[in-house]
């Protein structure tokens, strides 16, 4: 169990649920991958985080799931650096000041 809370995640669910994001198609491997990474770390401590600990910790939530999946999908490697980039401005209207 982590210490993400259901609101937060689909938040951050959501983001990614349409067939594009920035400019880059999403497919259902990208979903889960997110999806796993959302719900196997803590985000809002993973926000606190620079962004290359960020990118880290989801990396490691989403091997921790799927070994080896990332190595094999750049695609869904892709999204959770942009998740992880993107992760404090996408949180803030969520947990407010």
């Amino acid at each position: 169990m982590t210490g993400t809370p259901s609101a937060v995640a689909g938040t951050l669910t959501r983001e990614f649920e349409a067939a594009w994001r920035d400019d880059t198609p999403i497919f259902a491997c990208c979903r889960r991958s997110v999806g796993v990474a959302v719900e196997g770390s803590d985000v809002l401590a993973v926000a606190t985080l620079d962004p290359a600990a960020r990118v880290r910790a989801l990396r490691e939530a989403v091997d921790a799931q799927l070994p080896g999946h990332l190595d094999t999908h750049r695609c869904c490697a892709g999204h959770l650096a942009d998740l992880a980039f993107d992760l404090p401005d996408l949180l803030a209207p969520v947990t407010g000041p």
